[in-house]
């Protein structure tokens, strides 16, 4: 039998070290996994296995898996679980007022040198009010994705009903009263329609406060700090119990977050405060005409703070696939990608350049409540509260407005109790008070 030439064994050769080459890319693959503050199901989650099979498509070395836990609580207990039995996910979209949570556990890393890097980020691009809850200890540990502002919904319908400006929402803390009660609409002694819901929310609640004239947390970089307990949240939280006891325009007793949307929808509420992030539930499900406004103005103006999550980058996972994942979210905050979030979410999209292309610039021309939050971003903090235990935290405040609404005990009380142990928490935390 003769030997094989010299070309064919110059064959098998090359073809051996293509399949050696072949199995090594394959073995380069990196999967990474992805954990993600919504349910299995809905709009949100379809969304982003959207864009996630999309970015599979086109990147054959890393590969993303996205893992719904539930809400933004279970997704940051979750993931502190994993942080803590060594096995944390590579990416994670959580809570801003988590950051220094996170440093404490040492589960995340400051991003700044892979925004200065040749496949960088323009981080003055997105909005100051947003990356407030970003930054901490003079390093970015996070980026923004899903963020909003509380904002006032009202339906158009029902201020025309009554011979209210269906363009003219309520301007001030006095006007929301006058308008809810032009609005409440009752047979015999059952309301039919509220004129105004609040829900039962220290997100919500910080919003006065801001508006009264004080934030309840620190506008710095201050992990040990809250203002829980100032004349400035008295009246806040005084303001709104005043809409059940003493206006009688809201439902009395604790008003539940996913209540406000649902009477909304249903017109037995006019006028709602909520989350930017309900505007695209809001727009298709209601069936009249939605009007969008500010915040109605406290003493001290107009006030907002944010919300939202970020998406951060874990420890501990090897700097191959922190690698990756920076390429993940690169390409996630892209100005036509985040534009488009913004438009699938109602979530303000953070950047200023996705609102000057497509699909955002059109879809906002045509779908001016889309702009609503984003315009009062100009009167906009960080949230409250940035600080360590901020779950524990606003567990309380929230707490505390529920006494009050309940009426078990009065804005003083209970907010003094809230600050009382608020302050406990942080000492916990090795804070010196």
């Amino acid at each position: 039998m003769s030997k094989p030439s010299l070309a064919f064994r110059l064959i098998v050769l090359f073809c051996s070290l293509l399949m050696l080459v072949g199995g090594a890319a394959a073995q380069e693959v990196i999967t990474l996994k992805f954990f993600y503050p919504v349910g299995v199901a809905g709009p949100l989650a379809q969304a982003i296995d959207g864009y996630v099979a999309e970015f599979n498509a086109t990147h054959d070395h890393i590969q993303v898996e996205p893992v719904f836990n539930g809400g933004y609580d279970e997704n940051m207990a979750r993931t502190t679980a994993a942080i803590l039995s060594g096995q944390p996910p590579d990416v994670a979209i959580l809570l801003g007022i988590d950051i220094y949570t996170l440093i404490q556990l040492e589960g995340i890393i400051p991003l700044d040198d892979y925004i200065a890097s040749e496949d960088g980020l323009d981080i003055d691009d997105f909005f100051d009010a947003f990356l407030g809850n970003n930054i901490a200890y003079d390093q970015v540990w996070s980026i923004p994705w899903q963020r909003s502002t509380p904002i006032l919904y009202y339906n158009k319908d029902a201020f025309a009903e009554v011979g209210l400006d269906p363009e003219t929402p309520p301007a001030t803390w006095e006007e929301l009263v006058d308008f809810g009660k032009k609005l409440l609409v009752r047979d015999g002694d059952n309301v039919t329609r509220w004129g105004v819901e609040v829900p039962t929310s220290h997100w919500i609640l910080a919003n006065f406060a801001i508006q009264a004239g004080r934030h309840m947390g620190s506008v710095g970089d201050d992990p040990c700090s809250v203002y829980i307990d100032t004349a400035e949240a008295i009246e806040a939280l005084a303001f709104v119990r005043s809409l059940q006891a003493e206006h009688g325009i809201m439902p009395d007793g604790v008003n539940a977050w996913a209540t406000a949307p649902a009477d909304f929808i249903a017109g037995a509420a006019a006028m709602i405060y909520h989350s930017t992030g309900s505007l695209s539930s809001l727009l298709a499900n209601s069936p009249f005409e939605v009007g969008t406004g500010f915040m109605p103005a406290g003493a001290a103006g107009y006030g907002a703070h944010s919300g939202g999550g970020n998406l951060y980058i874990m420890a501990d996972i090897g700097e191959d696939r922190q690698d990756a994942a920076w390429t993940f979210i690169n390409w996630m905050v892209r100005p036509e990608q985040i534009g488009q979030w913004g438009i699938d979410s109602g979530y303000v999209a953070p950047r200023n350049a996705a609102w000057e292309v497509d699909p955002l610039m059109s879809y906002a021309a045509d779908v001016p409540q889309a702009s609503t939050a984003r315009f009062q971003l100009e009167y906009a903090v960080k949230e409250f509260p940035a600080v360590y235990g901020a779950v524990e935290i606003y567990t309380l405040v929230t707490q505390s407005i529920e006494a009050v609404n309940t009426g078990e005990q009065s804005p003083e009380e209970a907010l003094a109790i809230a600050q009382e142990r608020a302050n406990e928490v942080l000492i916990q935390y090795g804070c010196e008070l």
